[in-house]
């Protein structure tokens, strides 16, 4: 037998998981390449803000840094929603039992209004006829509403037109059926005194007459106030027209002195008269010399031109037929 010295090496595995060994090996000798750092995108390539959030990093999320306060309002925001539901949800159930009570104890409830009721009806219908108005107090108060509206408007009608010359109107009233108050009379408070000048008089008793007459249907009273005003009127207007005639009178006078002290001028009628007297001597004195120079004629001779103008004038004329009716004129 021969024995040899060499060791003869056998290959044999050094692990379970060959496959294994070998990718860890291979990720020690493979050259480790360091994070690059993230870069803000320009102006021209920043999109809409959700794409922006959505290709964020986690590492660009820890370098913009996070709101833990806004973190924190948001979830103190939502425990007080789910603490506030959960509450309504308590109370709903609670209204939910009430209503359920409720339901239990409305048929004893409705028997007995319909109880009450049944007694309460005939005093009901006792106050209801009691407070609803007859026909005849409606009749009433139709007449009280129609009068009441006819004062009205006869009396706002006088103090429209009047003015300042007239008071507000004061009105008597009349309770109706129905509780309320109607006007029934009225009268407007007016001022008939008269201003101190014919013009002021004149302007304030027009506006009065005016005033008087207004209403559609004027009453006794208005018709005497406006005759009131009227006789008023005719004064102050002849009193007028003298001041003015005399105003004229003295403008158009031309026997007062000229110039502050001159020569007095003579009046008109008096240079009117002696003009006439000389005009009427110069004609008698005309008419006598005419007589003294005409020829004088024989009074026979005059008695027959008259005969014969007349006969010949009298056949000229037509025939008239004499009236029969017993109308004259006379002048």
């Amino acid at each position: 037998m021969n024995i040899t010295p060499h060791a003869n090496n056998l290959p044999l595995a050094t692990v379970v998981n060959p496959p294994t060994d070998s990718l860890r090996r291979d990720n020690v000798q493979r050259e480790v390449i360091s994070q690059t750092a993230a870069m803000n995108p320009s102006a021209a390539e920043k999109g809409v803000a959700s794409e922006k959030e959505r290709v964020k990093t986690p590492a660009q999320n820890i370098e913009e840094g996070v709101d833990f306060s806004a973190i924190q309002e948001q979830a103190e925001l939502e425990n007080s929603t789910i603490n506030e539901r959960e509450q309504r949800q308590g109370n709903e159930q609670e209204s939910a039992q009430q209503n359920s009570q409720q339901e239990d104890l409305e048929p004893e409830a409705q028997s007995a209004e319909t109880s009450d009721s049944t007694q309460a009806s005939p005093s009901s219908e006792g106050s209801e006829d009691s407070t609803s108005p007859t026909p005849e107090e409606r009749a009433i108060i139709r007449e009280l509403e129609a009068r009441d509206l006819e004062v009205r408007t006869h009396e706002q009608a006088h103090a429209a037109v009047g003015g300042r010359y007239t008071g507000a109107p004061s009105y008597s009233y009349e309770t109706g059926p129905d509780g309320k108050r109607y006007a029934v009379e009225g009268e407007v408070s007016v001022d008939l005194s008269k201003p101190s000048s014919p013009e002021e008089t004149i302007a304030k008793m027009r506006k009065v007459y005016d005033a008087a007459l207004a209403p559609a249907n004027p009453s006794t009273q208005d018709l005497r106030v406006a005759a009131e005003a009227s006789r008023t009127i005719a004064p102050a207007q002849s009193e007028l027209l003298q001041q003015q005639l005399s105003k004229e009178s003295d403008e158009n006078d031309l026997s007062k002195p000229l110039g502050g002290g001159g020569p007095q001028i003579e009046s008109l009628n008096s240079d009117e008269s002696i003009e006439s007297g000389e005009f009427d001597n110069l004609i008698d004195s005309t008419i006598a010399a005419q007589e003294a120079i005409s020829p004088s004629r024989d009074q026979e001779i005059d008695r027959r031109a008259v005969r014969i103008e007349t006969f010949y004038l009298n056949i000229n004329q037509a025939y008239e037929r004499p009236s029969r009716s017993q109308f004259e004129l006379t002048a």
